[in-house]
């Protein structure tokens, strides 16, 4: 009776190995998507919005925590006459700052913000968007960052 109950026991713990190395490998998938930006109050695109580079693609990946990290191709943003490009979102009272890597006016800028929570993925349905804010850095020091308000939708291409 023993042996019988080692050999269920051994195949149970094989099973539940399976299992945790197949959701495991699913937790880190990458999806395309798509963001856009639109001013708080109406169905027109937000000053935000300037400052993704449309010709590239994003990518939201899921992190074994349950968050996700966007990878957002930026462009630079002109208000004013100066020029800016975007550094973060702020969610609620939760500020998201991004690493950018490359060079934002050569357009190989790149915004990675980490830790994001899964109410991002929203869909592409501008009444289902999520209110954020925009970090924006501007070149003058007069300026510094500016925030504007949007909400904001990403959704799976």
């Amino acid at each position: 009776m023993t042996k019988t109950c080692q050999r269920v026991s051994t195949a149970l713990l094989s099973v539940l190995l399976l299992c945790m190395f197949t959701f495991g490998a699913s937790a880190a998938a990458t999806l395309n998507v798509g963001v856009k930006f639109w001013k708080e109050r109406s169905d027109k695109e937000s000053m935000a919005n300037s400052g993704i580079d449309t010709d590239r693609d994003a990518s939201l990946t899921r992190q074994s925590n349950g968050t996700y990290t966007l990878t957002l191709p930026i462009r630079q943003v002109s208000k004013m006459g100066v020029t800016g490009y975007m550094t973060g979102l702020t969610i609620g009272d939760v500020n998201y700052t991004g690493a950018v890597t490359g060079e934002v006016s050569k357009g190989t800028g790149v915004l990675t913000i980490k830790n994001l929570p899964a109410s991002v993925l929203t869909g592409d349905d501008v009444n289902k968007s999520l209110t954020v804010t925009c970090n924006i850095q501007m070149d003058l020091s007069v300026l510094g960052e500016i925030n504007t308000s949007a909400r904001m939708c990403i959704w799976n291409k």
